[in-house]
């Protein structure tokens, strides 16, 4: 006896309950890789936040530092432009009381023998030092020390015509000393109208 076949209709509704199965394991499979993708993106987001927010934070203390530079650099320039002004009257006033000087010893300038190597060496100085202040990236601190250099020369000079006026003042005969100190008093003035 052969047995009877199934009936046909009883293998439907498995079929059915096997594919709406697969379908929800699908569905929940995509909405757990869904879950997954968001949670990454929203690691992502975060972190370029936090990038970005230390970025701006670096960009401000950077701006921060540039601005205290800029300062530092207007204060020293302030300093040594103030330092030249300085200088430069002292040297003013130096050299116009050498012209003085001069004048009343009926314009002959000369100076000691003792003095010449100081005045060569300050002279020379100075003319080194107002050459290298002057070029197109001369420092304000370079100006100060050429301005600096200027003022030593213009003291070097005022002392040079002291010693010489001494001498001639504590000479028994003046007018015999005048003589004798004309050349110093030449050289003293070739030197200081050098520096000036």
């Amino acid at each position: 006896m052969t047995a009877a076949p199934p009936a046909p209709g009883r293998n439907r509704p498995t079929t059915w309950i096997v594919l709406t199965v697969a379908l929800g394991a699908a569905v929940i499979g995509l909405a757990i890789w869904a879950a997954v993708l968001q949670s990454d993106q929203d690691d992502v987001n975060a972190a370029s936040a936090a990038q970005i927010e230390e970025l701006e934070q670096e960009n401000a203390q950077l701006t921060q530092q540039v601005a205290d530079l800029e300062q530092q650099l207007a204060d020293a320039q302030a300093d040594a432009e103030a330092a030249a002004t300085d200088a430069q009257t002292q040297l003013d006033a130096a050299q116009e009381q050498y012209e003085s000087v001069a004048a009343e010893l009926g314009s002959t300038n000369t100076a000691l023998a003792d003095s010449q190597a100081e005045l060569d060496r300050l002279a020379d100085e100075a003319a080194a030092a107002l050459e290298e202040a002057e070029g197109a990236t001369a420092s304000a601190e370079q100006r100060v020390q050429a301005q600096q250099a200027r003022a030593e020369l213009a003291e070097a000079c005022l002392a040079a015509v002291a010693d010489v006026l001494q001498r001639i003042y504590a000479a028994d005969d003046p007018a015999e000393a005048l003589d004798e100190a004309a050349d110093d008093l030449e050289q003293i003035a070739e030197d200081c109208d050098q520096a000036a």
